[in-house]
C-alpha cells in the first residue's frame, strides 16, 4: 500500500530542506575553518586542483604512462589530505570539520538507497502519519505489544458467560485480523460499551498498525467532525480552503476513526451528516470505525433509522465488558 501522494511529496521537500541545510551547514564551517588557519584554505584549493587531474587523467587512459600519473596523482591527494586533518586537530577542530554531516550516513539524506526509499525516508513518513492521524501522541505509546490484560477481571460474568479477561482476548483477536485483512474484508468496527473498557485504545493500535503499512488514518470524536463539518457549510471560517481539505479527508482517509459516537448535541443535521459519512465510506469501500457508549437501544432511540440500518447491517458490532480499567488503575496508584 503506498502512502498519501501529497504526504509523499511533502517528506520529499523536507529531505531537499535538510540537504539544503546540510550544505550551508559545510559553508559556515569551511569559512570559519578558513579564517582561523589560512594555510587549510590553500590546501583545499590543491586538493580541489588535484581531483580535477584525475578525473581528466581518467580521461586518457589509453596513454602509456596513464596507470603512473594516476598514482602520483592519488598519492599528492592523500598526503594532502592528511596534512589538513592533521591541523584541524591541531587547532581544535573535528576530523570531519571539512566534510558535509548527515542525519543519515546510509543515504546522505537523500533518502533514497538503491533506487528505493531509504528507512529513514520510511521512518519520516510514518511519523508524518502518525501526525495527519490526530493520533501523534497516542500512538507513541500504546501498541499491541504494550497492551496489558492484567486489569480485566478473570471472574465469569453470568449474563455474558464470559471474564472481561477472556473476552478482551478475542477482541484483541477480531482488531489483528482487521489489520491483517484490510485490503481484503469490507468489514467496519463498531466498538460499544461503558467509558474505560479499552475501545479507544484498541482503536489506536489498529491506527498505528494500518499507518506503519501505509494506509492513510484520521481519528477524531464525532463532536469535533460535526462541528467542522458544520463551520464548513457556513463559511465560520477565514481559511475555507484549508477547512475543504480536512473535510474531503474525512470521506477519502483509508480509515477513518469516530470516536465517542453520542457525545454530540443530536440534531437532524447531525444525523444527516453522519449517514453521509458512513454511506459514502461504505460505498467507496473506505473502512470506519465507531467508538461508542451508548447501546445499540440508546442508538435507535438518538439516529434516524436509515443510520442504524447502515451500522447494524455494514458494521461488525463488538461490545466491551467489564469495569472501567482507569478507575482501577486509578484506585491501585492511590494504593
Amino acid at each position: 500500500m503506498a502512502y498519501d501522494r501529497n504526504l509523499y511529496f511533502l517528506v520529499r521537500e523536507e529531505y531537499e530542506e535538510i540537504r539544503r541545510h546540510n550544505e550551508q551547514d559545510l559553508e559556515e564551517r569551511r569559512l570559519n575553518v578558513f579564517s582561523k588557519i589560512p594555510e587549510i584554505e590553500q590546501i583545499d584549493s590543491e586538493i580541489k586542483q588535484i581531483g580535477l587531474k584525475i578525473f581528466k587523467t581518467g580521461l586518457k587512459s589509453s596513454t602509456d604512462n596513464y596507470m603512473s600519473q594516476l598514482s602520483m596523482l592519488r598519492m599528492e591527494q592523500k598526503n594532502l589530505l592528511a596534512k589538513r586533518k592533521a591541523l584541524l586537530l591541531e587547532n581544535g577542530f573535528a576530523e570531519d570539520e571539512l566534510s558535509e554531516r548527515f542525519m543519515c550516513d546510509i543515504c546522505k539524506d537523500t533518502g533514497v538507497i538503491d533506487g528505493k526509499d531509504c528507512e529513514c525516508f520510511k521512518r519520516r513518513l510514518i511519523l508524518k502519519s502518525f501526525e495527519n492521524s490526530n493520533l501523534s501522541k497516542q500512538l507513541r505509546d500504546q501498541s499491541f505489544k504494550t497492551m496489558s490484560f492484567d486489569m480485566y477481571s478473570r471472574e465469569i460474568i453470568p449474563e455474558y458467560g464470559v471474564s472481561p479477561y477472556e473476552h478482551m482476548l478475542s477482541v484483541v483477536e477480531i482488531c489483528k485480523n482487521f489489520v491483517k485483512e484490510f485490503d481484503f474484508s469490507g468489514e467496519n468496527l463498531l466498538f460499544w460499551g461503558e467509558p474505560g473498557l479499552g475501545k479507544t485504545f484498541l482503536s489506536t493500535c489498529i491506527a498505528k498498525e494500518l499507518i506503519k503499512n501505509g494506509y492513510s488514518v484520521i481519528y477524531e470524536t464525532t463532536y469535533r467532525i460535526f462541528s467542522m463539518l458544520e463551520d464548513y457549510k457556513f463559511k465560520r471560517t477565514s481559511d475555507i480552503e484549508s477547512l475543504k481539505d480536512r473535510t474531503e479527508k474525512l470521506y477519502e482517509t483509508d480509515l477513518l476513526i469516530l470516536d465517542d459516537l453520542g457525545s454530540e448535541f443530536s440534531t437532524s443535521y447531525t444525523n444527516a451528516a453522519l449517514f453521509d459519512i458512513i454511506n459514502t465510506r461504505m460505498i467507496s469501500n473506505k473502512k470506519t470505525i465507531i467508538n461508542t457508549n451508548l447501546s445499540m437501544a440508546e442508538m435507535a432511540e438518538k439516529y434516524t433509522d436509515r443510520v442504524v440500518s447502515r451500522i447494524m447491517g455494514n458494521y461488525r458490532i463488538v461490545q466491551f465488558i467489564g469495569d472501567d480499567i482507569r478507575l482501577i488503575k486509578s484506585g491501585l496508584n492511590n494504593n
